[in-house]
């Protein structure tokens, strides 16, 4: 094992240094090749600039021929113009010559070759191109004379550029184009040297270390092919777990989907709160009521209007697994009633409790409705009977207090007083039989189209209003009509009027106003009188609860039973010590 090892480290240096050489030599390769591109570039820049010199030295005598022969001054100045232009880019390009091209990237000494082209005799092409651009320039000075063709410096820029500076620059540009090919010529050589080493190494690597290697591959190779006979039925194996693993996945899955399924469409809102009541999680039911920031927060106080935790809340006694409770909690979420149930369950790895909420405000109000109504009919019968009973004795009294006073015919006036009081209790009593016999047999409406307007007008000239009290109607319309029975109707309004007149002791105010609101129709009274204390306000449809001394409290529970008859509602608003108002609401 250990010889193995050693004979793998040997082959695996010997295949790293055959790398590292060959990674040397393509390096080599690619600088020299770049080097070559840079060189062939610069020289191709410097061969064109040294070209463009003698190019530009012809232009300068063209444009100092083109001076000479100017008919008028502004035909001078710009004939002037493009002399200054030739001279100042033949300057740029002498100097970026000798001194180095920026723009080229390229500061390149001159060589010795270059060196006599330009500072020694015989060509001297620096000396004589300073002068020409030198003559040059003082053409220019020379244009405020007149000029011809015996000027000094014309003269010398036409000698010049046909003869010593022109045979300069066409030498100093040969010499350029010489030297390049030079360098080409090496860097050319130093390629092949360094191809001939690559191909060395290449045929070392294969003869030394890629051959050992290949054989090494093929043992490597049998053995993997053993391997893979035994990999083929360990992949059989693990084929067929993922198939059963996903098949259980699908089911998960579809389980999954069917959970989040019931709880978007269950008709119940759903939380998870932990042993503590804070929420953990809630379906979108839920959401609606309490808002996405919800959870964390105690579940109480998303729910309960006081923000206080139930009394009898199961979470207190330790809830089990499995184990479910229900409770009913009123004053939630704006004065409903829910039945909560919770199951102990785990979530998330530790104890908590699924809620549960079911909205059973509709059902509580119908089971008080109905058992207020079995409690009324119950009431009703009793007190029919004993009514149609108490009639038949007040008939035997009236008759006996009517034959005392045809026999007594006495002058005496407390006894004349009191058969007096008598008829008037009498006639008192009943007026309170009518009304429990009224409760006790209230009819269905017989529905007519009436004008409300003109019933509350009826119904009020039929009491006697207190020179004290102001009553005032505020109708929206004149002719709004209403399905309603006329008999009923205006029973209710003469005894809501009545009661507000008691209720202000001849000295207030009664606004009666009238308001359509969409497909119904509101009556409002308002008096000014006493009000009404919160406390009573809650029993004051009910039968026999009265506020009055002498009433028995049938008044308003027959006119609650009339208007839901009639499809509408009555209400009562007040602050006790500022008046009250009583809201009927009537379908148009």
């Amino acid at each position: 094992m250990r010889v193995k090892q050693t004979i793998s480290f040997y082959l695996t240096f010997r295949y790293i240094l055959a790398l590292g050489l060959l990674s040397i030599l393509s390096l080599g390769s690619y600088f020299i090749l770049k080097e070559n591109i840079k060189d062939q570039k610069d020289s191709a820049a410097i061969v064109n600039i040294s070209g463009r010199q003698r190019m530009l030295s012809q232009r300068i005598a063209l444009s100092s021929l083109r001076l000479l022969n100017a008919k008028d001054f502004p035909e001078k100045k710009t004939h002037a113009g493009e002399l200054k232009e030739a001279i100042s880019l033949m300057e740029d390009s002498h100097n970026s010559l000798i001194k180095g091209a920026v723009e080229m990237n390229s500061f390149r000494r001159l060589s010795s070759s270059m060196k006599r082209i330009y500072f020694l005799p015989p060509l001297e092409l620096d000396k004589k191109a300073r002068r020409y651009l030198e003559e040059a320039k003082a053409l220019i000075l020379s244009l405020d004379g007149t000029m011809t063709i015996d000027n000094p410096h014309l003269h010398y820029i036409l000698e010049a550029s046909r003869l010593e500076l022109l045979r300069a620059l066409d030498e100093a540009v040969q010499q350029y184009q010489r030297e390049s090919e030079k360098r080409i010529v090496s860097f050319e050589a130093l390629q092949f040297l360094v191809l001939g080493v690559s191909l060395l190494v290449i045929i070392a690597s294969g003869l030394f270390i890629f051959r050992p290697m290949a054989s090494r591959i093929v043992e490597e190779t049998l053995k993997l092919e053993n391997q893979s006979l035994g990999l083929a039925k360990s992949n059989e194996q693990l084929k067929k777990e993922i198939s059963e693993r996903w098949e259980l996945e699908e089911r998960l899955r579809a389980a999954i989907t069917i959970n989040e399924t019931l709880l978007k469409t269950i008709p119940f809102g759903i939380d998870i709160v932990d042993e503590e009541g804070n929420i953990l999680y809630q379906n979108e039911k839920m959401e609606g009521f309490f808002g996405p920031s919800a959870l964390g927060k105690k579940c109480y106080l998303m729910y309960k209007d006081d923000k206080k935790q139930c009394v009898n809340c199961p979470l207190k006694s330790e809830i089990q697994f499995g184990q479910t409770k229900e409770i009913e909690v009123d004053a939630a979420m704006g004065g409903k009633i829910f039945l909560i149930t919770h199951t102990g369950m785990f979530y998330q790895g530790k104890k908590a409790a699924l809620e549960m909420f079911e909205d059973i405000t509709d059902y509580k109000k119908t089971q008080e409705k109905l058992a207020l109504s079995e409690r009324l009919a119950g009431i009703g019968r009793m007190a029919g009977a004993i009514a149609h009973e108490f009639r038949n004795q007040l008939g035997v009294i009236r008759n006996s207090a009517y034959f005392l006073k045809m026999k007594l015919e006495t002058k005496d006036e407390k006894i004349k007083r009191h058969l007096e009081i008598l008829d008037e209790q009498v006639v008192e009593t009943e007026a309170i039989i009518g009304n429990i016999l009224t409760f006790s047999k209230t009819k269905h409406p017989e529905f007519q189209r009436i004008n409300l307007k003109d019933l509350l007008l009826k119904s009020a000239s039929k009491l006697k209003i207190p020179e004290g009290i102001k009553l005032s109607l505020d109708a929206a319309a004149d002719d709004l009509m209403v399905n309603a029975d006329p008999l009923q109707m205006g029973g209710i309004f003469v005894n809501l009027i009545l009661n507000a007149l008691q209720a202000m002791e001849e000295k207030g105010s009664l606004l009666i106003k009238v308001e359509k609101i969409n497909s119904y129709v509101t009556i409002i009274f308002t008096d000014t009188g006493a009000g009404i204390k919160e406390e009573d306000q809650k029993k004051l449809f009910e039968p026999f609860f009265s506020t009055k001394a002498r009433g028995i409290g049938l008044g308003l529970a027959t006119a609650k039973l009339i208007i839901e008859a009639h499809q509408g509602s009555i209400a009562v608003k007040s602050d006790y010590g500022k008046g009250a108002s009583i809201i009927i609401k009537l379908p148009l």
